[in-house]
């Protein structure tokens, strides 16, 4: 599982390399929804490497900025500023909801909602969430007694926190982490395709030795891992 780190904290066992990634995501976006598709065939493509990987939701005041203009919507109406914060907030809390029944299954939830919303344009609200939920066979009454519960609120203020933490900007971002470099990561934001996840793992292998050509990537920064790892 994934946790702060502390100071007894089991250390990871250096003979095998384990990736680490966290992909920061808008839960009802059409950039975010393709990264995730990206991301996840790179992965399956990667089997000959051990990833653990989590798709997290997140999002501020910039980012919805940031969504706002991405849709060529007026960021300074109020009143639709409050509406895309609050579905994008409900939308988190029901992935956060769907990822109680199994996390592959939370993640299908996610695809399928934002593929509602941005392949098939629908307005946000319980019907939609019902029949994405049917279609991630998802037990839909326990779905919605979970997205109302404190647990899964206090679940969705973690994430923010982590995202805080790694000084999440834009979504999507992509996070890197390997055991062999623990102190540092990769970051890649906003345009993250399956070639630019090959290159950053690849360099992942000799950081020290090669951040320098990787961070040539105007769209790639290194940040700190101190507070972060994987306890078995």
């Amino acid at each position: 599982m994934y946790r702060q780190q502390k100071k007894n904290a089991t250390p990871i066992s250096s003979s095998q390399q384990i990736y680490e990634l966290y992909l920061f995501v808008n839960p009802i976006g059409l950039k975010c929804y393709r990264t995730e598709q990206e991301v996840l065939r790179f992965i399956e493509d990667r089997e000959d490497i051990k990833i653990h990987f989590r798709f997290i939701t997140f999002h501020n005041f910039n980012t919805v900025t940031q969504y706002m203009k991405r849709l060529n919507l007026p960021p300074n109406n109020l009143q639709l500023r409050n509406q895309m914060y609050h579905s994008i907030y409900d939308a988190s809390l029901a992935y956060k909801a769907a990822l109680m029944q199994g996390k592959k299954r939370g993640r299908n939830f996610l695809l399928l909602l934002q593929k509602e919303l941005t392949t098939n344009p629908r307005e946000y609200g319980n019907d939609l969430l019902r029949e994405v939920a049917i279609d991630a066979r998802l037990d839909v009454e326990m779905f919605f007694e979970d997205k109302k519960s404190g647990f899964v609120k206090s679940s969705y203020e973690a994430d923010q926190h982590i995202a805080q933490e790694m000084n999440i900007q834009c979504n999507p971002s992509l996070v890197i982490f390997d055991n062999y470099n623990q102190q540092y990561g990769v970051l890649l934001e906003d345009t993250i395709t399956y070639d630019l996840i090959e290159e950053a793992f690849n360099h992942s292998d000799a950081l020290s030795k090669s951040k320098d050509l990787l961070l040539m990537n105007e769209n790639v920064r290194m940040i700190g891992k101190e507070y972060l790892r994987v306890i078995k």
